[in-house]
């Protein structure tokens, strides 16, 4: 017995060692295999060349806002060490420029069999587009000759912004416009790493319209060149019984641009062309990113004030609510569709209304908030219909099952996340000054600013 229980101790301390150690390689081994893992978004580095200098100049540089749909829900990359992915563009032509480097690639002995990630084939099989080069001289000499590069398109607005006197232009053009096609097709790539979920168009849909944003700059030698500095694209729909509805899909400006007003200037250029389309009934957005949504915002209640001053901009007729005239007008002046139109009216009148006024800002609070608790009211002949045609747990899920305490708390939160949304456009609002120039596109501000990476999807 004395001899079965000793070897039975040796046995289990041997079962506890064996498994330290196994703990202890399984440590070791992922230590090793992570100096091969690269954060996505950190290993791509973008450029906007616009001459040989800059290729060497790490100023310009920037990354990636997410790169998931080219490199999986992690973002992470696998199988290389201080791994460097450059995706440079000639920043008139938007020529491409493609290289990955790296100290280290991992080798199945290390790896336990799983090979590196194919980061050229993630690349280029559905995003980068055939043309692109590999050679960094080629690309410089492609650099050096983008002076020959003109805009697509018509020129639809100019400006020079005020506080450093760049100027810009925006161009219209179209598929059908010599080269567009092809340009395009390298000008969509920034979506997919600075846009949540999104996605290319059909190109040959002739309904699409685009709006593409130029800076307009002298080069070394004196030359006027224009180098790309963001876009949007627009869907033309059908509106009964003879207009169209044109629906904002994708907004860009791109990163080096950001924060100085162009978002603004090109949706005004978007605006203005839509006014002056008597086919047009009202402008929609695809399911707008709270980015873009505070641009528009912002835009449109500029436009309200300035264009419809005796509604938007008087305290008494915004207490008074929402009215088929305030949508009225705001869809014939500025074809703003209705459900825009009154998230505009909410926002200027919380300009309007004395917060310290109990009366006031219960008046406000209740109105909106009434707003938000309609998608919880189901009239009777809804609430039969859903009975009839689904099982009882299937109709708890279309009714909810939120308690009236629940319903009053989730109200509550979000009002209160609606009117931070809506003190930062009022913030911005402040900024400005309402005057004609409103009406096309002119932008008075101080310092305001907009984060406008935007797909509106």
């Amino acid at each position: 017995l004395k001899y079965c229980f000793r070897h039975q101790i040796i046995y289990i301390k041997y079962r506890i060692l064996w498994k330290d150690c196994q703990q202890n390689k399984m440590t070791q081994f992922e230590v090793q295999v992570d100096q091969y893992k690269a954060d996505g978004n950190k290993a791509v580095c973008f450029k906007l060349v616009r001459s040989t200098k800059d290729l060497t100049n790490p100023e310009i540089d920037f990354h990636p806002d997410m790169c998931h749909q080219v490199f999986g829900d992690s973002e992470t990359i696998f199988g290389y060490k201080n791994l460097s992915i450059k995706i440079y563009f000639a920043a008139c032509s938007l020529t491409i420029y493609l290289a990955v480097e790296y100290a280290e690639k991992i080798n199945k002995a290390i790896s336990g069999g799983v090979e590196a990630d194919d980061i050229m084939a993630a690349l280029t099989k559905d995003l980068i587009p055939p043309g692109h080069l590999t050679n960094i001289d080629q690309f410089a000499s492609r650099v050096s000759s983008d002076n020959e590069f003109k805009p697509f398109g018509v020129l639809k607005q100019a400006y020079t912004t005020e506080d450093d006197g760049r100027h810009f232009e925006i161009y219209q053009p179209t598929m059908d416009t010599p080269g567009f096609r092809e340009f395009h097709s390298r000008l969509q790539i920034f979506l997919i790493f600075f846009v949540d979920a999104a996605s290319f168009i059909d190109a040959d849909d002739d309904r699409w319209s685009f709006l593409v944003l130029y800076e307009k700059f002298k080069d070394d030698s004196g030359e006027w060149r224009h180098a790309v500095a963001g876009y949007m694209t627009a869907y033309r729909y059908y509106a009964y019984p003879d207009r169209v509805r044109p629906r904002i899909s994708q907004f860009i400006v791109l990163p080096p641009y950001q924060r100085r007003g162009h978002g603004c200037r090109l949706l005004e250029a978007f605006y203005s062309e839509s006014l002056a389309d008597p086919a047009v009934l009202d402008i929609t957005v695809e399911d707008p990113v709270d980015t873009f949504q505070r641009l528009r915002d912002f835009v449109d209640c500029r436009r309200l004030l300035f264009e419809a001053p005796e509604l938007f901009a008087n305290p008494v007729a915004l207490a008074n609510g929402f009215t088929e005239t305030m949508a009225t007008v705001a869809r014939e002046r500025l074809r703003l569709n209705k459900r825009q139109a009154r998230r505009c009216y909410e926002i200027l009148w919380l300009r309007c209304t004395n917060r310290s006024d109990p009366s006031a800002w219960r008046n406000y609070r209740l109105t909106v908030k009434s707003r938000l608790n309609q998608p919880f009211r189901k009239s009777g002949r809804e609430l039969a219909k859903a009975a009839a045609a689904l099982e009882s747990d299937e109709l708890q899920a279309v009714l909810g099952d939120l308690s009236r305490q629940q319903r009053i708390g989730h109200l509550a939160e979000a009002f209160d996340q609606l009117v931070s949304d809506y003190g930062q456009v009022l913030d911005r609002l402040a900024s400005v000054a309402i005057t004609a120039g409103a009406r096309n596109g002119a932008v008075a501000e101080n310092g305001a600013a907009e984060a406008c990476p935007v797909d509106c999807r």
